[in-house]
């Protein structure tokens, strides 16, 4: 069941250690080694097998690192969120929906190798109805069983649950079981000299014969990540990820090692033939014709049935595995909302498996044959494994050791290295010698860049923050070093600013800059320099106390200037702080006309014009402490530059205790019904990134929209507006935001981000 603390939409915890390990042997054993093995004989003779032995050794590092993530973090998502945690969002998109692409892909390759060997069967069983299709009929009749394969798994995880699989699993490996021990009774039987002559000699192609092979059969070992890519449903992950995908691994080993060294000796007609020559001759059947030679036409078909299944539980585990990847991009709205739709009963992600089973269908028409799919998959792999090693040595160094709970992988930093320049070795081979995947890597990429840039950025970025604000680690974990500036002036109201500095800054990577201005030039007195002084020691103190509480690293800064706004901005410019926060002591536009609402005056406004940072506003009494605020009113009228502000300080807030948030969009009693419903919506959607599913939405109608807004503050305990920064615009801190102010019952946090280009400017 889902545990009491899980995050908003949490999955239940349902699959134990047999399960998870089913899933990676569904994905690793047999689809892979039967589809490519014929090419990576073709590529290196006999010495495939060394071949697949170094991609083993390569994908157990690989595995210590993902058992290490996954413990740390078991959600879904497997290495996406391993990348949300380490890097960025944008980053985390870019990784995404390269994994996406690589499930895609592999799905690719094994439903074209299902409909391979299915043809191949169909062809054995009824060779004359074969040579009376006409030309072209035979591949397109491949091309109709791969896709209704898609078809046909893809509604059966829209069925039942992410498990299962496991008659087919069974049935494999019994089937592996008889081909490995048939062939080694024929070794035994021939006498050792005799039936091994066909490995003589064992480099056939030499050792670039050796990595070509690696590279085209790295995908064989995909398959251990997905049990990463679903930690969110297995139960006691600390135990059971790591045990499942080492368990996997191993069996994979044990299976393909002894397989390959019988086909590639005993599967070979001639005692003096080449395995090669036999490879490239049945590139896409060499096993099936390899098990004819020592086992006759029952071999055959044992291995046109270990073929078939082996391909389907493949084929299913990565519609799986994309599909969840999926599922978390879009809760996490690097992909359409749209994508986290689940099917009432099932509880199935049936949006995100359409879209991974479409995508399936249409790259498999694209494709143009089994080896140029096999190597687009394990050029993407294995991109995103070394993205993987990357993503481990991040967070094992910048927690200061392995996160609590998590599984330790050995020998650090030498584990993340070595996987670092293994990955990255054959992904420059694999970019040389099979450039047309690197091509498809980059189109899909160019493709993903443009979508979420046009459409997905803003949303993904403001749901990331309120992250960031309500989980510290995620800044310490991406090494982001965040820096407030808090000018102090007032001693009775410094502790309410630097409570509102804590909640902006993440403890142990975050930093406060307590800045007193002494007002003076040429003509100030010693004395009053002296009182303005005691005045700020005093502020500085008090504000020292209070940064001390939350546990936040601070520092003092005093300066002298005849312009403190313009020594403000100075400050600010100059020490690179990523936020300034000011105390508003009295309300904007006290005295204006609201005639005059539109000119720059107040000095606010000077300020906000010079700073290239998030600037916040307090206006609060002496007794205010952010620590005692339970219920947050925010009035939002549509789309504006401080989202991401706005999403960070909630999340902040909830860090502290929130209790209770409403979005209130108030509109004229006129407004057409349609425009209440759309407002509607778009706060729903506000709770749901910003607030992460903790708050309301409300929209109600009144003429008098600030007043309106003022009344329902009577019962909030902080009033949150924002107001947009447009380049040499009318004043922001106008008559209108100045009578919100001066009226609204309860403390104001008022926050301002840098203006994005064409920006508008809306009050609030």
């Amino acid at each position: 069941m889902t545990p009491p603390n899980a995050p908003p939409g949490a999955p239940e915890r349902t699959i134990g250690f047999v399960g998870a390990t089913g899933i990676g042997v569904a994905a690793i054993v047999g689809g892979g080694i039967f589809v490519l093995g014929g090419v990576a004989i073709a590529e290196a003779g006999p010495a495939a097998t060394l071949a697949f032995a170094l991609n083993g050794t390569i994908a157990l590092i690989t595995a210590l690192a993902f058992a290490e993530l996954a413990t740390a973090f078991p959600e879904n998502g497997g290495q996406y969120v391993y990348a949300r945690r380490t890097f960025s969002v944008r980053a985390a998109f870019g990784v995404g929906w390269i994994m996406t692409f690589a499930h895609v892909v592999a799905g690719v390759l094994y439903a074209l190798g299902f409909a391979a060997y299915a043809v191949a069967a169909i062809d054995a069983i009824l060779p004359q109805l074969m040579e009376a299709l006409p030309g072209g009929a035979v591949h397109a009749l491949t091309l109709f069983v791969a896709v209704a394969a898609t078809g046909v798994y893809g509604y059966r995880l829209t069925r039942g649950a992410a498990a299962g699989g496991q008659v087919e699993n069974v049935g494999k490996l019994v089937v592996f079981a008889v081909l490995i021990a048939a062939g080694l009774a024929v070794i035994v039987q021939r006498g050792p000299a005799e039936a091994l002559a066909p490995l003589d000699p064992f480099f056939e192609l030499g050792w670039m014969g050796v990595v070509a092979a690696m590279g085209f059969t790295f995908i064989t070992f995909q398959g251990f990540e997905l049990i990463a890519g679903i930690a969110g449903e297995v139960r006691n992950p600390g135990r059971n990820v790591p045990r499942a995908m080492f368990a996997s691994l191993g069996i994979a080993l044990v299976v393909y090692l002894p397989l390959l060294l019988v086909v590639t000796s005993v599967g070979v007609p001639d005692p003096g033939g080449s395995p090669a020559e036999m490879a490239r001759e049945f590139p896409e059947t060499f096993f099936a014709e390899a098990a004819s030679s020592y086992m006759g036409a029952f071999g055959f078909w044992l291995v046109m049935v270990a073929a078939l299944l082996s391909t389907l539980t493949a084929l299913r585990a990565n519609l799986l595995a994309g599909s969840r990847v999926a599922l978390a991009m879009a809760r996490h709205r690097t992909l359409p909302r749209g994508l986290e739709r689940l099917d009432e009963r099932t509880q199935a992600p049936i949006a995100a498996i359409a879209f991974v089973c479409v995508s399936v269908a249409v790259l498999v028409v694209v494709v143009p044959d089994l080896a140029a799919a096999g190597a687009a998959a394990s050029l993407i792999f294995l991109l995103t494994f070394g993205i993987t090693h990357l993503a481990a040595w991040q967070v094992r160094s910048r927690a200061g050791g392995r996160v609590e709970g998590a599984f330790a992988a050995p020998f650090f930093p030498l584990v993340p290295l070595v996987g670092i320049t293994a990955c990255g070795l054959l992904i420059l081979f694999q970019l040389v010698t099979v450039p047309t995947a690197g091509l498809l890597l980059l189109v899909w990429i160019g493709f993903g860049a443009a979508i979420y840039g046009g459409f997905l950025s803003n949303r993904a970025e403001a749901l990331d923050a309120a992250v960031a604000g309500g989980d510290p680690l995620f800044s310490r974990l991406r090494g982001k070093h965040t820096s407030v500036l808090v000018p102090l002036a007032n001693p009775t109201r410094a502790g309410g600013l630097a409570s509102v500095a804590g909640a902006l800054t993440p403890p142990t990577v975050g930093q406060i800059l307590l800045h007193q201005v002494v007002v003076s030039d040429h003509e100030t007195e010693e004395a009053d320099i002296r009182t303005a002084m005691e005045e700020g020691n005093a502020a500085l103190s008090n504000a020292l106390v209070r940064t001390r509480r939350e546990g936040i690293s601070a520092e003092i800064l005093l300066t002298l200037a005849a312009d403190p706004w313009e020594e403000i901005a100075r400050v600010a410019r100059e020490e690179g702080v990523n936020s300034v926060l000011l105390g508003l002591a009295q309300a904007p536009g006290g005295g204006e006309d609201p005639e005059d609402a539109g000119t720059p005056s107040h000095p606010i406004d000077r300020l906000l014009d010079q700073l290239p940072c998030d600037v916040s506003l307090l206006h609060a009494g002496a007794e205010f402490d952010l620590d005692s605020v339970r219920r947050v009113l925010i009035p939002l009228s549509g789309h504006n530059d401080h989202d991401q502000l706005r999403a960070r300080v909630i999340g902040s807030l909830a860090r502290k205790g929130l209790e209770h948030l409403t979005f209130l969009h108030v509109l004229p009693t006129d407004a057409p019904a349609e425009t209440e419903k759309r407002a509607l919506r778009a706060l729903r959607r506000y709770v749901q990134d910003e607030a992460r599913g903790r708050g309301e939405a409300e929209v109600c109608r009144a003429d008098d929209a600030i007043g309106e807004i003022v009344r329902r503050a009577e019962t909030a305990d902080l009033l949150v507006l924002g107001i947009t920064r447009p380049r040499g615009g009318r004043s922001r801190m106008g008559a209108l935001l100045g009578r919100m102010v001066r009226e609204s019952p309860c403390p104001v946090l008022i926050i301002s981000h840098p203006p994005r280009r064409g920006g508008g400017a809306k009050p609030f």
